[in-house]
This record gives structure tokens, sequence and C-alpha cells, in this order.
């Protein structure tokens, strides 16, 4: 294990749980970047925070807690949270394709300069470590990040300053290496990533894009509903994200269900119920004789479980849950899980049979129509089902109540037609499209 790179412990995690709270109290819009994030202890960071482009927030956490406020670290969230938000990861690979060169010391500058920009126009007070903003570098306040470095860039070049460029290095390492924080110290925080690349797979495994794609997309439906952002670029950037087919919730379900089926242990596994007809072993007695042939266990090939618990409420068309229905039995059927192990749950105010996708007649009939309570299908799947699944999709119209702690499995909720989405932040919800209610 690396010398830099560390799990939080219990006290950093308790630290971590002050920051978050208050940077959701800060902007609520960011809660769902700020829960899907995987957070990493760094000391010798030489910053507070960074970011990189699979969500995963490197903190010095220690030196965060004795020198600042909780307050100024939740700002050093936020921050984080809007670089991610603005893909500034992604728009620098896209420079250095097109020019064939970056900066990454000029290029923290830019995109800082423009958060600041943003988090200013929304009315929150950026940490005060950040020293990068348009008025410092003098600079006409309101530009993009890719805006602010071509000026940045110009005058170094007439300054004939020796830069960092990433062309110095080996190819294929940016997305390590081009990590986003408050005022980075660069060349410290290329050798602390470059060094302990292979090490953070384990310590924070990485997001999958998907994962990132549907998160940032929360936040810009909360910005949408004026969850505290206000006006300007960033209710610009929010109607730009939430406009029609930017995610097709038929991928973002799919790339859930892969996920949850690489959960599972690689490979085979042992088990007595079936044994092995290929390996025998005797055992050799005192006095030399062949003794009783002992049974080895075989090897099975975990299936993982899909339950799709749908909404029958009165509010709900049987037609939309039948086309929902088969949706996620495509998918399911495209990622390897056979129909037996696809379950659906119906539920109103009361919680009905589970039926798998190999019975007859499954998704052309639904139970119910009373009420709406989707707490009651996420609290039965536990008395329900004997083993864990490994993906639970509620389809519904969103105008239900929620558990307000997480469950034990992942949940991901499909808001169908024109519903209104109340999910809590631990449930990603996607808004389905394309199906006529």
């Amino acid at each position: 294990m690396s010398g830099y790179a560390r799990r939080l412990t219990t006290e950093q995690e308790d630290h971590l749980s002050v920051w978050r709270a208050l940077a959701e109290k800060v902007a609520p819009y960011t809660a769902a970047l700020l829960y899907a994030a995987r957070y990493v202890n760094a000391p010798g960071l030489g910053t507070l925070g960074a970011v990189d482009p699979r969500l995963r927030v490197f903190l010095d956490v220690d030196a965060m807690s004795e020198k600042w406020s909780d307050q100024e670290n939740a700002q050093v969230l936020v921050h984080l949270m809007f670089h991610v938000m603005f893909d500034h990861h992604s728009v620098a690979e896209q420079k250095l394709q097109a020019e064939g060169d970056l900066s990454p010391d000029l290029w923290r500058m830019a995109a800082d300069a423009a958060v600041n920009d943003d988090l200013e126009d929304a009315g929150i007070t950026f940490p005060s470590t950040v020293s990068t903003t348009a008025e410092q570098i003098g600079m006409d306040r309101g530009l993009s990040a890719p805006e602010y470095y071509d000026e940045l860039s110009r005058r170094a070049h007439d300054a004939d300053m020796d830069l960092f460029h990433l062309d110095e290095m080996a190819s294929g390492l940016i997305g390590g290496a081009l990590t986003l924080g408050t005022d980075l110290q660069d060349r410290a925080s290329l050798d602390f990533l470059t060094s302990t690349w292979e090490d953070l797979d384990l310590i924070a495994p990485p997001a999958e894009d998907f994962e990132v794609v549907a998160a940032v997309y929360s936040v810009a439906e909360e910005i949408s509903k004026g969850k505290g952002a206000g006006a300007g670029r960033l209710g610009r950037w929010a109607e730009e994200v939430t406009a029609p087919s930017v995610i097709p919730w038929q991928i973002v379900i799919g790339g859930y269900l892969r996920k949850a089926s690489r959960r599972k242990p690689r490979g085979l596994i042992k088990t007595f119920s079936r044994p092995s007809r290929r390996q025998t072993v005797r055992v050799r007695m005192p006095d030399g004789s062949k003794g009783r042939k002992i049974i080895l266990p075989g090897t099975v090939r975990p299936v993982p479980t899909l339950v799709v618990i749908r909404d029958t409420s009165g509010s709900v068309s049987d037609h939309e849950l039948s086309e929902v229905g088969r949706e996620v039995a495509e998918i399911a059927a495209q990622c390897g899980v056979p129909e037996d192990r696809v379950f659906v749950l119906d539920v109103d105010d009361a919680v009905y049979r589970a039926r798998t996708l190999s019975e007859k007649g499954t998704l052309r009939s639904a139970t119910g129509g009373g009420g709406t309570d989707m707490r009651l299908g996420l609290a039965a799947i536990p008395e329900v089902f004997d083993r864990t699944p490994d993906l639970v999709v509620v389809a519904t119209d969103g105008g239900t109540s929620w558990p307000e702690t997480p469950s034990a499995f992942p949940v991901v909720a499909l808001i169908t037609s024109d519903g209104l989405d109340t999910t809590p932040v631990w449930i990603p919800s996607v808004p389905v499209d394309g199906v006529p209610a």
C-alpha cells in the first residue's frame, strides 16, 4: 500500500459527515454528487482537497480539521463538486487533444476562476484558501475555463514562463494526473497521484461514467427546481443538462445492472450442494492402506438477482408499467440475467406476491390499485427474498413516501410520465422518456 493514499478512519469519517452536511445546507442541489463521491484521505497532498475524473475526492483530512473551520471545509467540498458539474476534466482532455498541449498549472487556475465566478453568482462563499479569481488574475468575470486558460496561456507565452506541460508525461496518464482542486501544488500532486494510481482503485473504486452522469443530472434537476442556485450561468447550465434525451434511462439502468453483476465474486465459487465430479481425495490410513474417499465441493457461477418494484396505485397506468417492465426485462437479458432471476413485486399500499419473468403473464398483469407507499415494498425485500438482490428498480410516478435511511441493497428509481420526483438523495432517480402513459 502506498504511503500517501489512505482510507478514512472512523474519526475522519465523522469530520467528513459534518462537512458534507454543511455543504449540502449551503448548496442543497449538490447532494447527489456529495454522496456519490468516493473520499480518500491524502495526508501531505499540499492542498485542502482535489477531485479526479472518477469522482474520487482527495482530502488532507487531519490538516483540514486542525487548521480550518468546518464551514470552510464544507466550502471546499462544494468547490470540488462544481468542477465535476462543469465537467472540467473532460473539457481539459478535449483541449489537449485539439491543441496537442496543456499546462495543468494554468488549467487549474482557469478552472478555479470559472468555478469561483459561479459560486459567487450563486451566493456561496468560496474557500479562503483559493487565491485564483478573475479579479486576482486581472481578467473579466464570467468567462469559461477554456477562455480563462487561453488568456493565461497567452500571457505565459509572452512572458516566456517555464511551465509544466502534459506532453512531458507518459501518454494515458491524464485521467489520473489532471486532478482539480483548491490551488493544488501541481508537481507535488502529480507525483502523488501517479505514484498511488494503482492503489487508488483498492482504496476508492472509481465511479462509472453512468454514475457520474446520473449524479450530475440530479444536480441539474435540483437547480431547475429552484433549490437555491439562482439564475445566471448555473441556471443556464441546468437547462442544458436537463434537456430531453440527455440520459436514456435504459442505458442508466443497464449500467447499474452491469455494475451489480461485477460485484459478484469473480469466476466460480465453491459449494457442497454440487459435489465435485472431477476431484477425488482419499485419506491414507496409519497402516498405509487407503482410507475413505473425501467429497470435495463443486463450483457454481453466481447469477445476479434483479427486483423490479412496480407502483400499481391508480395514478400509474397498466400500459406504462408493462412498457417499463418489458424494457427492464430486455436490459436484464442483455446483461446475462436469466428470467428466473428477475422478480416483479407489485406494491401500492400493500405488498403483493413476487413473480419471476419466467411466470406466464407477469408483465401483462398488475396487482393492486390502491394508495401509494414504496416504503412498504423496500422494507419487504429482506422478508420476501432469501438472498439480497443485486439491484432493485422502483418504477413509480413519484407520488410516494420513501425510506429515510439507505437500504442494504442498491436502489434506482424510474420516475414515469410526468411524475413528481421526491426520491431521497441516497436513491438515484431517472426520468422515463418515450413511454406513453
